[in-house]
């Protein structure tokens, strides 16, 4: 079993379940020249310095497609959470896993930014009822805490996450 987000992971010889469909975030130095905004399009963004995966061609972002070589290679999200601090880059990863945020960088909802669910993936094969079990046991758990999470973003004045 595999946590995986699409469209950026591969799902080919899985079975997979959404356990939840989310925004992107632009994650930025405090300094950058976008830090204090509520949010920002997509648009703007285009004329950022953003990562190449290692291995990926093209940006991070589906619908940003950077001159080649625009910004540095990165292999993992470490890497990455180190490059921006630094001014080598900014990333716009899916919502949940800028979370925690680090500390030093500012995160900032990016408003048309491709959906991308967060899903469960699994053997194609494997039919074991325990595997599924767990399956519906993850969904009811990612549904319950979106509906828990809801109330208390609006009591503290902030916006939900967008389910």
């Amino acid at each position: 079993m595999e946590l995986l987000y699409v469209p950026f992971d591969d799902l080919t010889g899985a079975d997979h379940g959404t356990l939840r469909v989310e925004g992107g975030v632009a994650i930025l130095p405090p300094d950058h020249r976008l830090a204090d905004h509520s949010e920002v399009p997509l648009a703007v963004l285009a004329h950022e310095t953003l990562p190449r995966w290692n291995g990926v061609r093209g940006s991070e972002v589906p619908g940003i497609e950077p001159v080649a070589g625009s910004g540095p290679e990165v292999a993992d999200g470490a890497e990455l959470t180190h490059m921006v601090p630094m001014r080598r880059t900014i990333a716009v990863p899916p919502r949940s896993p800028a979370r925690p945020q680090h500390p030093g960088l500012v995160h900032v909802p990016v408003a048309d930014a491709p959906r991308s669910a967060l899903g469960l993936a699994w053997g194609q094969e494997d039919r074991r009822r325990l595997v599924a079990d767990f399956v519906v046991s993850a969904a009811d758990a990612a549904h319950s805490a979106l509906r828990t999470a809801v109330p208390s973003a609006s009591r503290r004045g902030e916006r939900a996450p967008s389910p």
